[in-house]
């Protein structure tokens, strides 16, 4: 029933429900496979930190943003290729766009008017500057996602420590208590050993569950100190 009343589902932005074009709403694919229109994306990108990734608004997913500009990014062909078959078919009004194009993003502007200020005060110092800039750059994003790859697989080896410990200790736990109510003679040593495992297990689950939730939960310095450099470079 959807696919038949709207049977143009598929060809309009799920962010701003218009339909795509070839121009500023082109259809832009990201590594998740969801599709958004150039103008939205713009617009979300604007929000990001990090110029050089988008997150996608349906699943998060990161996709790099070549050269920090949106259409950079690749248009879904399936897409481009019905256009305008779907627009003469479905004459609805669509959303007036803004006069202006979006803005570029502010890293992609401080980039520009340093070029702009070395180029205009000296002479062959300039592309060697702006080569170290983009560079410089470039190797920020690359240690960025280095850090949150090893972020993320510490978080999972934790996660599975304290899951393995746990059920350790809920084992020696039973285990212990079974041995020390049994009526051996003499006692068998085994009860308070299991206790003792058990609770050095418990310990170390609290341990390792205080040390994923610092992990997950610390402030990111990142920013502030890719702010700093930019700042740093500018008032050189």
């Amino acid at each position: 029933m959807a696919s038949s009343a709207f049977p143009y589902e598929e060809y309009e932005c799920k962010i701003c429900y218009n339909y795509f074009d070839l121009d500023r709403r082109a259809p832009k694919i990201l590594e998740c496979l969801h599709t958004f229109c150039e103008e939205c994306l713009n617009t979300l990108h604007l929000r990001e930190e990090r110029p050089w990734r988008i997150s996608c608004p349906v699943c998060r997913h990161r996709t790099p943003v070549p050269d920090y500009r949106i259409q950079n990014l690749p248009n879904n062909t399936k897409v481009t290729e019905d256009f305008p078959l779907y627009i003469d078919s479905d004459p609805l009004p669509q959303d007036a766009l803004p006069p202006y194009p979006a803005p570029l993003h502010p890293a992609l502007v401080a980039l520009r008017r340093e070029e702009a200020s070395g180029a205009s005060s000296a002479s062959q110092a300039t592309p060697s500057t702006t080569v170290s800039t983009a560079t410089t750059l470039s190797q920020d994003s690359v240690r960025y996602d280095s850090c949150q790859s090893c972020k993320r697989v510490a978080l999972t080896t934790g996660c599975v420590c304290v899951i393995f410990s746990f059920l350790s200790m809920l084992v020696l736990l039973f285990m212990g208590l079974i041995f020390v109510h049994s009526h051996s003679i003499p006692p068998s040593p085994a009860g308070p050993i299991c206790l003792s495992v058990a609770s050095i297990l418990a310990m170390f689950s609290v341990v390792v569950t205080w040390l994923i939730c610092w992990l997950k939960y610390r402030p990111d310095h990142e920013t502030g100190r890719l702010s700093a450099t930019s700042t740093s470079r500018r008032n050189a």
